[in-house]
């Protein structure tokens, strides 16, 4: 296993379990002589102590033989063991539960859970002996405790600066970690076992209709919801179903991210928006996007008013611009738009084009040509309608 080892197996350094990763060493992946240990989690260096890595685990383990036999039929069928194991550290006894379950590379994952002194194990558990070896082939290679997939979620949970929480089949939240109760302005102990139209009564009405969606379709689905009061809040939430072992629904999970500021950002850019376009119009200017060398060319809002034309696609090539304007115009403006493609070039261009009913217009553009790779140039500026203004200068290209 490479160095990076430890990286691999960060989650394992929560775990409150012991953990291991053993390379099979010996005269066969199934039936091995010892173990090399290639990782340890903090929790199974404090219970067995240190100098686990790279060293043989058997070998210094006398009352661990006998676990070499259920770990060899482990890794040659893939079923995960389970064994119970008295270990003597000197000071005191320790009562262990053991379970391996090999890993796609061939090596064993192995987890030590230390039982408290008030359980017993099972019978026949005896410290220097054989362990009993308890069957659970109904579990799958790979398959987590229920202990560490618990303490795996609290870590997420209390880790995430998101709102993390479940509910009941009656709505009632079950559990939220600190960050999502603080977010919503409460305390922990404020949130669970109660209801959102407890907690929320102008908001309870869509959150309950977004809760039933989910439960009817069993699916996972995404919604914003909005919550009142001084400051008022916005939520991006994502919400599913929670299943017991026999598939059967037990509640919902969500995750909730406050995107408030987002969505006032949004909105200012919005308005922004808004008023740049009424300024456009106001001015007879509208904005357009060239592409080359596709010619594909995209027109800002008001632009079939200043070319004369009942509507115009939101995209559209550049020969259908170039048969629109006067036929004196033409080959001018169409030689200096192919010239104009180097990178960082300014351009000024004043044309005239036909419109539908046979008008002609007058018309300036200004521009700035970029080339963003080798493929692929623009040309991105403004369209002015200067039919009512008085004559510019002649056009040009300017370097």
């Amino acid at each position: 296993m490479s160095s990076s080892s430890a990286s691999n197996f960060a989650t394992e350094a929560l775990n409150p379990d012991g953990f291991l990763v053993l390379r099979p060493e010996g005269d066969g992946p199934e039936a091995p002589d010892d173990f090399l240990c290639e990782y340890a989690n903090p929790a199974a260096q404090a219970l067995l102590g240190d100098g686990l890595k790279d060293a043989l685990f058997l070998a210094t383990r006398r009352t661990w033989g006998g676990l070499r036999a259920a770990w060899g039929m482990t890794l040659a069928t893939g079923l995960r063991s389970e064994q119970w194991l008295h270990w003597d550290t000197g000071s005191r006894v320790h009562t262990l539960r053991v379970r391996a379950a090999r890993a796609r590379e061939g090596r064993l994952y192995v987890w030590l859970t230390e039982q408290p002194r008030e359980l017993h194990a099972p019978p026949g558990t005896m410290s220097g002996q054989a362990p009993c070896t308890e069957d659970t082939s109904h579990q799958r290679p790979g398959e987590e405790s229920p202990r560490h997939a618990s303490a795996l979620f609290q870590a997420v949970m209390q880790g995430s600066t998101d709102a993390i929480y479940t509910k009941n089949l009656e709505g009632q939240y079950t559990r939220i970690n600190a960050a999502g109760a603080q977010l919503m302005g409460r305390r922990v102990e404020e949130v669970v076992g109660r209801t959102d139209a407890e907690l929320w009564p102008a908001e309870a009405r869509a959150n309950v209709a977004h809760d039933r969606e989910v439960m009817a379709f069993r699916r996972t689905l995404t919604y914003e919801e909005a919550q009142s009061g001084q400051p008022g809040r916005v939520w991006l939430s994502t919400k599913g179903v929670l299943r017991d072992e026999q598939g059967r629904v037990f509640g919902l999970f969500g995750i909730s991210r406050d995107i408030t500021e987002r969505k006032r950002m949004e909105e200012a850019l919005h308005q922004n928006e808004a008023r740049l376009q009424q300024a456009l119009r106001a001015a007879s200017v509208t904005l357009f996007d060239l592409r080359m060398p596709e010619g594909l060319l995209r027109w800002g809002p008001g632009a079939e008013g200043l070319l004369g034309q009942p509507s115009l696609p939101a995209e559209e090539p550049l020969t259908a611009l170039l048969a629109r304007l006067h036929p004196e115009d033409r080959m001018t403006v169409a030689a200096r738009l192919a010239s104009s493609t180097r990178p960082l070039v300014k351009l000024a261009l004043d044309f005239r084009v036909v419109g539908a009913r046979g008008e002609v217009r007058r018309l300036t553009l200004w521009g700035e040509a970029h080339a963003g790779d080798a493929r692929e140039q623009r040309i991105i500026g403004v369209l002015v309608d200067m039919t009512q203004r008085p004559l510019a200068p002649p056009s040009g290209v300017a370097a």
